[in-house]
């Protein structure tokens, strides 16, 4: 196998497909990174078995031919190549790489087939702006669960119909945006891995066109043409959120997004010295945060509008925080029920977001 490209292009290929390369692995062969040489150009592509991503790069190809290369090296290697055209030269399980005055081999896996991810089966899509689905994907996926301890909740129901709907939740914040479909679907619903939506929202940067992601039972596609990736959904029931939502409140706050930010932002200085946890007293048409702790305390007060009563309330910050920037509205409506019920934020107007943080007890003040 031999090719000749751009350093920098190679370098951009590698960079993409290498987000799907496994953390740790006993194949082989998903450690490096599967390159076939075609006269359409240089393909790469790499797999965990639940994400496999691929891209297309323009090459003046030679000898074609396959190989797989160990990914973390060779991704340092083309990563450190000086801007030039370079020449790839494969021979056996030996990579030659030239670039200006710089030579290199490395040595290639044991080629083996490369494993497959299948996207089969009954098909359906469905259509929407770039913009609607990276922002429907960053404003949700933030709030899945990082740990493995409940499988179904590191990924995002999204469910299907006149519009879509994604929920993510890990039992301390609560995440639904809604999307309006201009060719609504069928009803069904699937649970899509928080990481696989995290690269379909990166690769919204590579396009200006509308979107389709294709879903079958088990896995879902996203294909630009010079990108494509595979993920497959994972198994199981997603909760019953709509159980936990509450129906109603004693308080409604109305608040300037950007000043409660900025707020609790100089809060958490403080709390993190402490109990990592800011108070939220909301009285008289203020809202007042502090936040104690051993080595000093911090008290701010905003004005905000209220309807109904007083509250006192605690949050640990940074999940006020994940919600509130990922907010575009200049003012939202805070809804409280209790001090230890979970705080609902909704836009002033329509229903195109819902979040829920949930508070914690307040044991003691220093």
């Amino acid at each position: 196998m031999r090719f000749l490209m751009d350093s920098k292009e190679m370098t951009a290929g590698v960079l993409s497909v290498i987000k799907a390369l496994p953390v740790r692995t006993t194949m082989p062969s998903l450690e490096g990174i599967f390159i076939d040489a075609r006269k359409d150009g240089l393909h790469l592509k790499c797999s965990d078995l639940m994400l496999q991503k691929e891209c297309i790069l323009p090459a003046t190809v030679e000898e074609e031919g396959q190989a797989i290369v160990p990914g973390k090296l060779f991704c340092e290697i083309v990563r450190k190549l000086p801007d030039a055209p370079a020449e790839f030269r494969v021979s056996g399980k030996q990579v030659d790489i030239s670039c200006g005055r710089v030579n290199t081999s490395i040595q290639g896996l044991d080629f083996e087939e490369f494993p497959e991810m299948r996207f089969e089966g009954e098909v359906f899509t469905v259509s929407l702006s770039r913009e609607a689905c990276r922002d429907m994907i960053l404003q949700t996926v933030f709030a899945t669960a990082q740990d493995d301890s409940k499988p179904i909740l590191t990924g995002v129901l999204l469910e299907l119909g006149q519009c879509i709907t994604a929920v993510a939740t890990d039992a301390y914040q609560f995440a639904m945006r809604r999307v309006p479909l201009s060719e609504p679907v069928k009803e069904r619903s699937m649970v899509v891995p928080g990481k696989s939506l995290l690269e379909i929202a990166r690769m919204m940067d590579e396009t200006d066109q509308e979107v389709q992601l294709t879903f079958t039972r088990t896995h879902v596609k996203v294909d630009l043409g010079h990108t494509c990736l595979t993920a497959r959904l994972l198994d199981g029931d997603y909760i019953k959120y709509q159980q936990i939502l509450p129906k109603e409140y004693v308080s409604r706050v109305l608040v300037n997004r950007d000043e409660l930010i900025c707020s609790i932002d100089r809060a958490q200085l403080m709390a993190r010295e402490g109990n990592n946890n800011i108070v939220m007293q909301f009285h008289d048409g203020k809202l007042t945060i502090t936040a104690n702790s051993f080595v000093g305390k911090i008290d701010e007060e905003m004005d905000v509008q209220i309807i109904g009563e007083d509250m006192e309330i605690a949050f640990n910050p940074k999940y006020c925080l994940n919600v509130l920037k990922n907010i575009p509205d200049e003012t939202v409506y805070l809804d409280l029920l209790t001090s230890i019920s979970p705080c609902v934020v909704r836009p002033v107007q329509g229903d195109s977001y819902y979040y829920l943080i949930v508070p914690v007890r307040i044991y003691s003040q220093f």
